[in-house]
């Protein structure tokens, strides 16, 4: 084929990808269920109701994921706490797999090894980020800080029960996978305002976390048999459901829970891939021309 032929293919699959991003959404169909997990639902009023799930109920986790960003409703939550027991104190992921629009998706919760590893490079870029998107301290941490913040992140914290804080983070609360066109969405359910769980995150800079502070729960996804990449938000919309307070302690008042949605996306593939190789078309056309 020749360079202007192929061009020309490359120009057109590139339109073609372009108007396809306007099609409607389609949703992820679940194949498979690993380790435990808990199906919250959407009743009367938009109340969540949870119930734990140890087998691998497709059906009730497919129900679940009938949401969008408009109306993220129920939720599936993989794990709980980084599945941590005495036996096992690193934990298990829990993981959801299917397909979306032909191509296979695994999402995960995160387990102690996810955080730790590279130089615990996962903790330190999702406390860095969160400190800056929530101007925790009015500029980045410093290196001092953020050694500081990252060594409480693993530290067992008796306020949360002898947890530490990555437990808090690790347990994504799921309520669509969709794809429109070529990028596909996530909706990770968490607090609207998220300042106490922030403030269990920067145990020392907690005086300085501002009031309506936003940080989601971290996925693990791998799309298309690539490599996972972790992903996460700090900008929540309102969710339209919520869930009652979980476990709190005598004489305080806690918020609901899930009243956020925080959507996160990543590109298909082969889309990446396309537009990379329309970009060099134009590119070589160029300097065919010049």
């Amino acid at each position: 084929m020749s360079l202007f032929r192929s061009r020309t293919k490359i120009a057109l699959d590139v339109m073609a990808l372009a108007v396809s991003a306007g099609a409607s959404a389609a949703p992820m169909s679940v194949s498979s269920m690993a380790g435990g997990y808990t199906l919250w639902i959407e009743g009367v009023g938009g109340q969540l109701s949870p119930t734990f799930q140890s087998g691998p109920n497709t059906t009730g986790v497919q129900g679940a994921l009938q949401g969008d960003a408009a109306a993220p409703g129920s939720n599936v939550e993989l794990g709980k706490f980084g599945n941590v027991t005495l036996a096992n104190p690193t934990g298990t992921a829990t993981i959801m797999s299917g397909t979306v629009a032909g191509k296979s998706i695994e999402l995960s919760s995160l387990v102690y090894g996810d955080w730790d590893a590279d130089g615990r490079a996962l903790a330190r870029s999702y406390i860095q980020g969160a400190a800056v998107q929530n101007n925790v301290v009015g500029a980045p941490l410093s290196s001092a800080q953020l050694d500081a913040a990252v060594l409480a992140f693993f530290a067992p914290t008796l306020s949360l029960g002898g947890m530490a804080p990555w437990q808090l983070v690790s347990d994504p609360n799921i309520s669509y996978v969709n794809i429109d066109g070529h990028q596909v969405s996530i909706g990770l359910a968490g607090f609207i305002d998220a300042t106490d769980v922030l403030k269990n995150l920067f145990p020392g800079q907690a005086a300085n976390v501002p009031s309506g502070s936003q940080v989601s729960e971290v996925v693990k996804v791998s799309l298309g048999g690539l490599p996972a990449q972790y992903l996460y938000s700090f900008d929540a919309t309102a969710s339209g459901v919520f869930a009652p307070p979980q476990q709190c302690p005598p004489g305080r008042v806690c918020p609901p829970s899930y009243t956020g949605n925080y959507e996160v996306n990543i590109p298909e593939p082969e889309s990446l891939a396309l537009l990379g190789l329309g970009l060099v078309g134009v590119f070589l056309g160029r300097r065919r021309r010049a």
